[in-house]
């Protein structure tokens, strides 16, 4: 990792533009088709407004890390110019809306050829809807900056489809490219031990797995209130992994329910695809999404899956329930039966080629090079 901002290179230049590397789905994409554009020679960079979180260290040496060590997004807007000014990189890919907006600005400012991609990951309408003031500002400034990019990239049909109604897009201007969560690093860690007693060989309960931030959007309530209907019939555990702001709550809620014993909630954890390989199923229970990045590693993972029919990607993902079953969204006695049908099922349908063939980070970084055009 380094501060400077670029390397000589007679390869295409490419930037990567966000807040962070915090453990989150985007930034993950992001760290993903930046390793891999470097694996194929290019020069990358990695710009940030902020150089923490818990993929910073997982960067590899082929990637330039330039950091703006500021809290702030619209104060990071007058360096992102000049760091466009100074290294002129053939293309920058930003993701998160208030990124995006930023990143579009920083091209006027800066005035330079570099063609801006932007990256949408969730549904505008459901965030301007559901975030705070300051986040439906952002999205409301979104509408009509976005069409100012040269390029934009949804993450599903149904983003592309809800972009297109929020803003004054074009169709031809926005491409649907999912998400590049098949790496060879998810495929070797899948098989390593899990460090946690439940997933011991001589475990004999079967578990239940929930992954993500602990948010609002990610409505583990609805799967703990799902978990306890499940395990007042039969024997089972459940695991969450992630951290947040509804922690707590998600922790009362269990004692509520009379199911703390059987519920463990670790926190983040460097590898969750070994417990997604372990589990007995794996349950997406979020209220909204773009292209949920679990959901397919679940796939890969090869874990019989349950997910709420959210706007947007499951279905797209699942291909309307052929590869796992789909309940309504904060419906916890559906999400309960579809949980209990996957645990007594005996024949369960393998996911993993699936995953490969359509998830891979070399076949979107495949598809992310012609949208970006190098």
């Amino acid at each position: 990792m380094s501060d400077a901002d670029s390397r000589e290179s007679d390869e295409p230049h490419v930037a990567f533009y966000l807040p962070s590397l915090r453990g989150g789905g985007a930034e993950k994409v992001i760290l993903n088709l930046a390793s891999e554009f470097a694996a194929r020679d290019y020069q990358v960079d990695i710009v940030l407004v902020s150089a923490h979180g818990e993929y910073l260290s997982q960067v590899p040496d082929t990637v330039n890390v330039v950091d703006f060590d500021t809290g702030r997004f619209f104060l990071a807007l007058p360096q992102l110019a000049a760091y466009l000014k100074r290294s002129e990189p053939d293309v920058m890919l930003s993701t998160i809306d208030t990124a995006n907006v930023v990143a579009i600005c920083a091209k006027r400012v800066a005035r330079v050829s570099t063609r801006v991609v932007i990256r949408i990951s969730n549904m505008l309408s459901t965030k301007e809807a559901n975030g705070e003031l300051k986040h439906r500002l952002v999205h409301r400034a979104a509408k009509y900056v976005y069409p100012y990019a040269d390029e934009v990239v949804a993450v599903s049909d149904g983003v592309k489809s809800d972009l297109l109604e929020m803003t004054n897009l074009s169709a031809v201007q926005v491409t649907t490219i999912y998400n590049p969560s098949v790496t060879e690093e998810l495929l070797r860690k899948r098989t390593e031990t899990v460090d946690h007693p439940w997933f011991a060989p001589d475990a004999e309960m079967p578990v239940v797995l929930g992954v993500g931030e602990l948010s609002e959007q990610k409505d583990f309530e609805t799967l703990i209130r799902a978990f306890a209907s499940v395990a007042s019939e039969q024997s089972v555990r459940l695991v969450i992994l992630g951290e947040g702001d509804r922690s707590k709550r998600l922790r009362e809620l269990t004692a509520e329910l009379g199911v703390d014993d059987l519920v463990s909630m670790p926190g983040f954890v460097e590898n969750p695809f070994a417990y997604m390989a372990n589990a007995d199923v794996f349950v997406l229970s979020s209220q909204w999404e773009g292209c949920p990045n679990v959901l397919i590693e679940a796939l890969a993972c090869d874990v019989p899956v349950v997910s709420t029919d959210c706007p947007s990607g499951p279905y797209e993902i699942l291909e309307g329930g052929m590869w796992g079953r789909l309940v309504p969204v904060r419906d916890h006695n559906a999400m309960a039966k579809a949980i209990e049908a996957v645990l007594n099922d005996e024949i369960v349908r393998s996911t993993e080629e699936y995953a490969i063939s359509r998830f891979s980070v070399h076949e979107v970084t495949n598809a992310y090079e012609q949208a970006l055009r190098l």
